[in-house]
């Protein structure tokens, strides 16, 4: 029965809504509150921490909502084997992750059941019973029972398997992790012969087919593994299944690979208008990879992410560049991902909103992004083409270069076998192999699942968070607060008393210390009790609301239960000052450059701020210059900065800007600036943002706002540093010390700098140029009389070796095209120094030679260093009575 992806994802949710799932949309691929990770690799990973014991609360358009049973389709993002991408029916970089899960209430019977139940019938999915194989783990006579009494499946269709194949993690009980874990069922179907020739005992043996998929996993996890593999049963066993969308749409669509899906369709379509090149034979490879990546790319730039040179920001960049050269093999040779951006949101968008919303941002990063490596990829082109023009018809380029090329450059081995097979030239394509394999391991140990996922917090947090629903905060009110300590800690280890020079966590039950968040500092600041104090140097917060603040105690000894006073330090005004000014920064960048700009990173502490945005190009200085001055304009206004709560839907439909990717609850607290009276009344308001931070009361106590530099973070993010306050006015001061000390040295007013500046450069210049001058007259001079009776031959050619004093290489590059000119040789050595300068006339590289192959032979000979190609080559370090000698040599081994 044929069915779309569309279809089939609806139809799954459904179904579980019908057994009673809170069905919610899927989360950011990129994590939130999970350092361990770049990406959220599995249906599970968000859900991570309910499986944990937490409970599981949701926010949800119609509000709070307690499920123990919970549905979605997970966006995911594996990038372990990016080179596998295309080349296989199995790899994908991003894909969607149908699954149901289970914290604590149903378990194996009705994840078994149930499964079966959407697979085989007709209101569901309605696959042929007879056509479905299932795998469990080798002890799991439970499952067995399910399987063969409960559904009815025959025992032949279902094999057993070791830990390594059914048990999550992969072979848990002998090797660990410590922590929950348990059997897996997989559930498998058979395609048909059209698909291959092989059997289910076939699979048994090899457990490699085409013909049998896995569609689905049933994860059972209901042990504790505890130190040498003893496995105790949990109190509460939890379900985590996953199926594959593209993998259930090609069985349903009964076409070979994903990539014939009806959602992969019309990129692939889009990628042959754009090429002109059919989606059949060797080509199908770039299809594949092109439509594959602009998906990734996509989705994962929509979520948050921006190109960059470290992390995730690297990984996309990776994507972005793999496509962009099986592009230029199909012979794109300009940017063009970037449309296939607006495919992939017209396909999936319905789905994921977040595509087309943030379509255009996504689309210029892409732009430019390609813009940059196209010329990055004529590079690698030249490149390659100086490291074939010093070998001959027969040689082999070395393994370690192509891979140089294809990891520095991007550039595909295959367009270099491509262009070195023009040449007669092989490639060592074994090592490249080796090279590549070596670069992919080190990239999948990065990229590896944390195995301590599942790594339990402390206990006595555990209880603290379901006691009392984490920390009480009222730094919002007060800087100074009455508090008891509810827990010490020292690492993972709860403490009963803390002594002097002990370094601690203190957890009070309230506090006046706000904890680091949306890009503002963890405050510091003290804890008095009654015979002692602690210095407290940070504040976090953990995912329960528990407050955690980092303190040394200085004097005395801190125990559990002690009432203390906790006081936050003074610069916290600074911090609140910096905070809201960085609000009305982003609402003046808006306002300057444009709606597209975004947030895209901040910091926030008394000393500075500093704020990433999205833009595609340069701030420029007549545009940071009304920047700032906009800001000043806000702060001189003295408007009042409101906060409130409200819904979160009800937020954003009045204009509240919200971060991309950062999880709010289903009531929020809106900061906003609202302006004057008009625009209140308008309901425009100058900045509405929806924050947790600390900030001014009036915009007038930020005082003063001062740019210190714009800069590049990465392509398409640029960053704002800039001051307040009393460091704004600190900065001008010694701004104004600098400029006047620097129009004293050069005797003039402060106002006449830029002229006189102008005016030394212009002096600078035209010495140059006349020192430049004197060094042609002095090239000349040398050059007068006898070196016609130099001229010398070999290997057919005639060629002339000149030493000169006191040039340099530009010097030695006139001299040199003067000799060829005056002598009519083939081929002109000239040197001073250490420098050397080889220049060919036009019939010897017509003969065949080439500069930068006679360079390469007389750094062989002579030692030295110096490169080139066709007619000029240039090198330094020589033994210029070596490399001359070595000349007539260089010419006879052609």
């Amino acid at each position: 029965m044929y069915m779309t992806t569309a279809e089939i994802r609806e139809k799954y949710l459904q179904f579980f809504q019908s057994k009673g799932h809170l069905r919610l949309p899927s989360f950011s691929v990129i994590p939130q509150d999970d350092p361990s990770l770049l990406f959220i690799n599995a249906g599970m990973t968000p859900l991570k921490p309910y499986f944990l014991g937490k409970t599981p609360i949701f926010h949800t358009p119609e509000g709070e909502k307690i499920s123990y049973r919970v549905t979605t389709c997970q966006k995911c993002v594996r990038t372990g084997d990016i080179e596998n991408v295309g080349r296989t029916n199995r790899h994908q970089t991003v894909f969607e992750m149908l699954g149901n899960f289970s914290f604590g209430d149903y378990f194996k019977k009705e994840a078994i059941l149930w499964a079966w139940e959407f697979l085989t019938d007709k209101r569901w999915l309605g696959l042929e019973p007879e056509r479905i194989y299932v795998t469990i783990y080798e002890e799991d006579d439970e499952a067995f029972e399910y399987w063969t009494q409960d559904v009815g499946l025959p025992p032949e269709r279902l094999h057993r398997f070791g830990a390594d194949e059914n048990f999550w993690p992969a072979d848990a009980p002998s090797k660990g992790p410590n922590g929950p874990c348990g059997p897996c069922s997989e559930i498998y179907y058979d395609r048909g012969p059209e698909f291959g020739a092989d059997t289910w005992a076939d699979y048994y043996q090899t457990r490699e087919s085409n013909r049998f998929v896995e569609i689905w996993n049933l994860v059972f996890p209901q042990y504790d593994r505890k130190d040498g593999g003893i496995l105790e049963p949990l109190p509460k066993p939890n379900i985590d299944t996953g199926m594959g969308l593209a993998r259930v749409a090609m069985v349903l669509q009964g076409v070979t690979d994903f990539y014939e899906t009806d959602e992969f369709k019309p990129i692939i379509a889009k990628v042959v208008e754009l090429s002109g090149v059919s989606y059949e034979g060797p080509s199908s490879l770039a299809h594949r990879v092109i439509s594959e990546h602009a998906r990734a790319v996509s989705f994962i730039l929509s979520d948050g992410a921006t190109f960059s040179n470290t992390g995730r920001g690297y990984v996309v960049r990776r994507l972005l560049r793999r496509a962009v050269r099986y592009g230029y093999l199909l012979g794109l040779r300009e940017p063009f991902m970037h449309r296939l951006a607006a495919v992939v949101a017209e396909v999936m968008g319905g789905v994921y909103p977040e595509l087309r919303e943030n379509l255009e941002s996504v689309q210029k990063q892409i732009r430019l992004e390609e813009e940059r490596f196209f010329e990055t990829l004529e590079q690698g082109v030249e490149r390659l083409d100086a490291l074939l023009s010093g070998l001959e018809p027969g040689d082999t380029l070395s393994g370690e270069e192509a891979f140089r090329l294809y990891d520095t450059y991007g550039f595909p081995l295959d367009l270099t076998l491509e262009i070195a097979d023009e040449r007669g030239i092989k490639v060592d394509t074994e090592g490249f192999q080796k090279a590549l394999e070596e670069a992919q391991e080190l990239a999948r140990q990065r990229a590896a699942f944390d195995k301590d996922v599942f790594k339990r917090p402390n206990e006595a947090l555990l209880a603290i968070a379901r006691d009392s629903g984490g920390t009480v905060f009222v730094g919002y009110e007060r800087t100074e607060e009455t508090a008891q300590v509810k827990l010490l800690l020292a690492g993972n280890q709860s403490l009963d008393e803390a002594p002097a020079g002990t370094e601690v966590q203190v957890v009070l039950d309230r506090t006046p210390f706000y904890a680091e968040g949306g890009g503002q500092i963890g405050d510091f600041g003290v804890l008095e009790w009654a015979g002692g104090w602690a210095k407290v140097s940070t504040t976090q917060k953990n995912p329960d609301g528990i407050y955690l603040h980092l303190a040394k105690v200085e004097e005395g000894t801190l125990k559990a239960g002690t009432t203390v006073r906790a006081l936050v330090d003074p610069h916290r005004r600074d911090t609140e000052k910096n905070h809201t000014a960085t609000h009305l920064l982003h609402a003046a960048l808006r306002a300057i450059l444009g709606t597209h700009v975004r947030q895209a990173g901040s910091y926030v502490g008394p000393d500075r701020l500093r704020f990433d945005f999205t833009h595609p190009e340069p701030v420029s200085p007549r545009e940071l210059a009304r920047i700032e001055l906009l800001v000043n304009r806000w702060i001189q206004g003295d408007f009042p900065v409101s906060y409130t709560y409200k819904p979160l839907e009800e937020a954003k439909k009045e204009g509240a800007m919200a971060l991309f990717g950062e999880k709010y609850a289903d009531v929020v607290r809106v900061v906003a600036v609202e302006g004057t009276a008009d625009n209140v009344a308008a309901g425009t308001a100058i900045s509405k943002e929806l924050c947790g931070g600390c900030h001014v009361r009036r915009t007038g106590e930020i005082g003063m706002f001062v740019i210190r530099f714009e800069e590049a973070v990465s392509s398409g993010v640029r960053r704002i540093e800039a001051l307040t306050g009393t460091g704004a006015v600190q900065y001008v001061r010694e701004n104004l010390d600098v400029l006047q000390a620097l129009s004293r040295e050069l005797g003039v007013n402060p106002e006449g700098l830029p002229e006189r500046l102008g005016k030394l450069q212009n002096e600078i210049k035209a010495r140059e140029k006349e020192i430049e001058r004197l060094r042609r007259e002095l090239a000349r001079a040398q050059l007068g009389g006898g070196t016609a009776s130099a001229l010398k031959e070999a290997g057919g050619y005639q060629y002339l070796a000149v030493r000169l004093e006191g040039l340099e290489v530009g010097a030695l590059r006139s001299a040199a095209d003067e000799l060829l000119d005056k002598h009519k040789a083939d081929l002109v050595a000239v040197g001073s120094g250490q420098n050397l300068v080889i220049k060919l006339s036009k019939e010897a590289q017509a003969k065949g030679l080439d500069a930068g192959a006679v360079m390469k032979r007389l750094t062989e000979a002579a030692g030295g260093r110096g490169g080139g190609k066709g007619a000029l080559a240039q090198g330094g370090g020589f033994d210029l009575e070596r490399a001359f000698a070595a000349l007539e040599g260089a010419l006879l081994s052609r």
